[in-house]
Parts: structure tokens; C-alpha cells; sequence
């Protein structure tokens, strides 16, 4: 096709069978490389000079450099590489987002460019889950696409994000009971010492002070320190997931923080001790202070993992051991909503009670070295008076 000069840079004219329309082209470097920027079948030199003023300015802004016709799949890909390559992510972290995202997202979005996702047809699919998903849920479901359309947003791979702020409705699904009473606990744990031997019933304990499951399987024996009250203080510092057994720091910086445990668990421990050295012993192992505390010598073990660290998966094969003799239905999660709600009635401060979670960041910093073990000690105190 034949383009004709204008006396305008960079505007030229063309004919068709409809009559004339003009083309723009603009000239520019990307990394060292010249490329070219047009735009056509313009009716008007209005539009045309509206055209080449926009062009323009996205040279000047630099926006050619950044590709706004990726899908939601394409940048979902790039956004996980980025979230574990900068370590945001954890691999459990990764695997959770994965599987939320293949579930409710790739099918549906996958194949759709970013910028083309409707905000009303998104808002009436996400709507639409209510039958099978509480208010609670849909809001996570949703926050995973949400948070990489922001993250797009950042980077100048999307204008903005088109659903940013949708109304979600309420669900006639009930969210899950995560609390249980006092009188629940009381029960819940006769069932558990007289269902489980001491060793697994101190495992399951240790969950009682506020300990991620993740954190129990991951104390090490150099962690224990015996106080002169005859109680442990117990420094959580690693944990093991199902998608990090060998461990590797813990769920988030500010997890990190110490555990002290009331005197009859503390008994318990001091057993626990003597027969993982024994099981350690049995199967041609000598522990360490650098060893975990916890190993496996149940029934039905596989033959490599005996005198081993337990896993994670032993910490709820436990807790549904009782559920099941006990009729009730308890997870380690829930022991740490008792634990800061007990704490909370015994009116422990909400910053301790932080700290002792792990939700706080500046907990185990060494500045505070003296408070953070003073708040351990303060914290277990309250909730055992709240439990007697």
C-alpha cells in the first residue's frame, strides 16, 4: 500500500475504496533497538494527530516497554516466578495459591487477556460460588487473583485493576467453627491422655501454648532450657510443613519467638527426652542438640522412617485419633484460637498475646531480649489460671 507524506511528521494518507484515511508511525528505541508505533484507518487529520499525541506520550512514559496483552495465565506464571525468586512466597505458601488458582481461576480466566476481564461478569461468577462457599472463603478465593492483578498493576503490565473492590455477597454456607469452649477443652483433653500414650500425648500438648503444628515437629533438643521454676522455655525458631520437611525458618520473620510451658508438660518433656534418646539409640542414631525432639516409633511407621523426626501428618493423625474416641472435633488450629482467647479472658495484652503467636515482628529482635522472656513466662502463667 501506498502512503502519502503529509506536512506533518509522522502522519501520512492512504486511499481505499471508502475514500481517504490516514496512518500514523512513529519511530523509537526499546533496549538499544529501533521499533516502530502505528496506527491506521483514520478518518480525520484530528485523529490522526490525536493518535500520534498518545503514541507519543507512551514513548515518553515508556510503555511500549511493558506487554499489556498478556493473559491471566501468562502472569500468573511470571507472578509466581517473581513471588519466590524475591521470597515472598514460601513453598507452602506457592502451593496454596497453586491450588487456588487452578481450581477457581485457569479454566475460568486462563486464556483471557488481563485487560479484558470483565468486572460484572467476574463480580456474578464469584456470586454465583455462594452455594458451596462461606463469605470467608469466597473473600480468600478472591484476594489470590486480586493481589496478581495489583501485582500487574505495579509493574505496568495492566492499567488497573478491573475488580478491585467487587461486593460479595453473604453465603448461606456456615463458616467453619474454629473456637472451642473451656468445658470443650477440658473434655477434648481428658480424651486425649487417656487415648494416647504420654509420648504422642505430649506432642499434642505442646500445641496447647499457642505452637503451629509446623513449630512442634521442628523443636529441636539445644532448644529446650530448663528454668529454675522447674519450667521450659522452648525457643521456636524452624518448621516443617508437608511441603518443607527438612524445615528452614519459619512461617513468617516475626514467628520466631520462645515458648514456655507450665510444669506438668514440662514433666512430660523431660520423659520425652530420655525416650527419643532411647528410640534414637534403637535404630543406630545418637541425638544432638541439633536433633528434633519428636520421633517416629508408632505402629504401622515405614521401616525407613523409624527413630526419625515425625512429620506434620503426626501431629493431625493424633488429633483425629482423639476425635474419633471422643466423638468431638478439634484441630491444632483451634487449640491456638483456645490459647488466645483463655489468654484474653485472663487478661493478658493483646501485644503479648501477639508475640506469643508469633504475629509480632519485633518480638524476638535482641534489643528486647529481657521482655520477650519475661512475656513467654507471663503469657503461660495467665492461661493456666484461666484453665484451673
Amino acid at each position: 500500500m501506498k502512503y502519502n507524506k503529509t506536512k506533518y511528521p509522522n502522519i501520512f494518507t492512504y486511499d481505499t475504496k471508502k475514500g481517504k484515511r490516514y496512518y500514523v508511525r512513529r519511530g523509537y528505541y526499546l533496549k538499544g533497538k529501533k521499533k516502530e508505533a502505528t496506527k491506521s484507518n483514520l478518518k480525520t487529520l484530528q485523529e490522526a494527530r490525536a493518535a500520534l499525541t498518545e503514541i507519543e506520550q507512551k514513548i515518553e512514559n515508556n510503555d511500549f516497554a511493558y506487554n499489556k496483552n498478556l493473559t491471566v495465565d501468562q502472569y500468573w506464571n511470571m507472578y509466581v516466578d517473581n513471588r519466590l525468586k524475591t521470597g515472598s512466597w514460601k513453598p507452602d505458601t506457592e502451593a496454596n495459591k497453586e491450588a487456588i488458582y487452578k481450581t477457581h481461576f485457569k479454566k475460568y480466566l486462563g486464556e483471557t487477556k488481563m485487560k479484558d476481564i470483565s468486572r460484572i461478569e467476574y463480580e456474578n461468577h464469584i456470586n454465583g460460588m455462594r452455594k458451596n462457599y462461606s463469605k470467608n472463603t469466597l473473600r480468600l478465593i478472591h484476594s489470590v487473583l486480586s493481589a496478581m492483578l495489583n501485582h500487574a498493576v505495579t509493574n505496568k503490565m495492566l492499567d488497573d485493576n478491573p475488580i478491585d473492590g467487587i461486593t460479595i455477597g453473604d453465603s448461606e454456607i456456615i463458616p467453619v467453627n474454629k473456637r472451642i469452649s473451656l468445658e470443650e477443652f477440658k473434655e477434648w483433653d481428658s480424651w486425649a491422655k487417656k487415648s494416647l500414650i504420654q509420648y504422642d500425648y505430649t506432642i499434642v500438648r505442646m500445641t496447647y501454648f499457642g505452637a503451629r503444628s509446623s513449630e512442634v515437629v521442628a523443636i529441636k533438643i539445644g532448644n529446650l532450657t530448663k528454668l529454675e521454676n522447674g519450667r521450659y522455655r522452648i525457643l521456636l525458631d524452624e518448621s516443617r510443613t508437608y511441603h518443607r520437611p527438612n524445615g528452614g525458618g519459619m512461617k513468617t520473620p516475626g514467628s520466631e519467638r520462645f515458648m514456655e510451658v507450665d510444669l506438668e508438660t514440662s514433666h512430660y518433656i523431660d520423659d520425652v527426652v530420655v525416650e527419643s534418646k532411647r528410640i534414637a539409640k534403637k535404630y543406630n542414631r545418637i541425638l544432638s542438640k541439633e536433633d528434633y525432639l519428636f520421633l517416629t516409633n508408632f505402629k504401622n511407621a515405614k521401616k525407613e522412617l523409624l527413630g526419625m523426626p515425625i512429620s506434620i501428618r503426626r501431629v493431625y493423625k493424633l488429633f483425629n485419633t482423639v476425635n474419633e474416641k471422643s466423638g468431638m472435633h478439634v484441630t491444632p488450629h483451634m487449640m491456638r484460637h483456645f490459647f488466645a482467647t483463655q489468654g484474653q479472658i485472663a487478661g493478658v495484652p493483646i501485644e503479648h498475646m501477639a508475640a506469643a503467636l508469633g504475629h509480632s515482628t519485633s518480638y524476638m529482635t535482641s534489643k528486647y531480649t529481657h521482655i520477650k522472656e519475661e512475656v513467654a513466662g507471663s503469657v503461660t502463667d495467665r492461661f493456666m489460671s484461666a484453665l484451673n
